[in-house]
């Protein structure tokens, strides 16, 4: 009986080959290592098996869960064994560029189940483009050029937006003016222009990309105008189109590529934020300002700033699609970025003025330099 003990235990020994040994803290060290590794695939996996349906994220959270679900294990051959189980998964991922094996039907069908409300778009996405925002800014279409009217904020934001993107890639000169002389700079969802001139009065050569064809129409006459007026070196043309089309086309063509207050309007943040980056040359800088995803920017920005004082029309945000800092930082990091600056701005509706506050709670601005 007891040789049978013997060789049933040295059985088992076999089969799980020992990964840590019998102690706490080398068995969290390599079970903490294996979670690193999986999150380091999290991006791969999340484009592989096309879950665009839902926020990356989410898609990492999901991964975190299996390894919470796990954490009552004590026992040291068990811990073992599904290390190996993960780390043989990884090496059959790597193996596997086309992920033609059973995980990848599993993993996916799971995936729509419980993640997807619309499991069509799984099959693949090319656009972060939203096209209901598309259809609500193209409405606002004759108000972009009124600076007492709807978006009259994001005038006033120039105040804070024009220092930082000078104070950041600006060049100094002995007479003081045309700081951005000869830089490149893509404003993405640039609506009327709002930034884009200004930015072209101070010396740069801007792009301005918007995916509606109306809003681009509204802006031809002020842009005709400032071709015609401009007297100073900068130049500002505007282009009706998707991001990630105007990526495929101008990689790596700017200094530095602005998209400020349009990431929480597109449909996916990480392809847009990819798209960007693509633009930038190396070593340029990406300017983004946005809405932080808190109960004050649901209150805020939503039921009192469009519901009650009216200070933005009515529908143009949607909660949901706000953005936590940590998350933009994560997909700017994950590919191949360095967050330079992360600020708080607060808005006082009541003066129409803008200014910085180590307060994110509402509105933040990111500055991001490609690697």
């Amino acid at each position: 009986m007891a040789i049978g003990m013997i060789r049933t235990t040295t059985a088992i020994t076999r089969e799980v080959v020992p990964i840590v040994s019998a102690n706490k803290t080398q068995s969290r060290a390599n079970v903490l290592a294996v979670y690193k590794e999986m999150q380091r695939y999290a991006p791969e996996l999340y484009r592989e098996f096309h879950l665009e349906d839902m926020p990356l994220s989410v898609f990492r959270a999901a991964l975190k869960k299996q390894y919470t679900d796990n954490a009552h294990l004590t026992d040291f051959r068990v811990i073992d064994r599904k290390i190996a189980e993960c780390r043989r998964m990884f090496a059959e991922l790597g193996k596997s560029a086309c992920c033609t094996c059973k995980f990848h039907r599993v993993f996916l069908e799971s995936a729509k189940r419980r993640f997807c409300t619309n499991p069509k778009r799984l099959q693949s996405q090319q656009t972060s483009v939203d096209g209901s925002d598309v259809k609500t800014f193209a409405k606002l279409s004759p108000d972009w050029t009124k600076e007492d009217g709807p978006f009259k904020a994001l005038y006033s934001m120039n105040r804070l937006r024009l220092p930082l993107i000078v104070d950041t890639i600006g060049r100094k000169s002995e007479q003081g003016h045309d700081p951005l002389l000869g830089l490149h700079i893509a404003d993405i969802g640039c609506g009327g222009g709002i930034l884009t001139f200004p930015l072209a009065r101070l010396g740069a050569h801007v792009q301005a990309v918007d995916a509606s064809a109306d809003v681009i129409a509204s802006v031809k006459e002020a842009e005709n105008c400032f071709r015609h007026e401009n007297r100073g070196s900068g130049k500002a043309t505007f282009k009706c189109s998707s991001v990630e089309d105007f990526a495929t086309k101008n990689a790596g063509k700017f200094d530095a590529v602005v998209a400020s207050e349009i990431i929480e309007h597109v449909a996916d943040v990480e392809l847009f934020v990819e798209s960007c980056i693509q633009l930038v040359r190396k070593n340029g800088a990406l300017f983004f300002t946005t809405i932080n995803k808190t109960i004050a920017s649901r209150v805020m920005a939503i039921w009192i700033a469009e519901r009650i004082l009216g200070i933005v029309p009515p529908g143009i945000h949607n909660w949901s699609k706000f953005i936590e800092p940590k998350f933009l930082r994560m997909i700017l990091e994950e590919n191949g970025c360095s967050v330079r600056l992360l600020h708080g701005m607060i808005y006082n509706p009541l003066t129409n003025n803008w200014s910085w506050s180590r307060n994110m709670l509402m509105n933040y601005a990111l500055v991001a330099i490609k690697n």
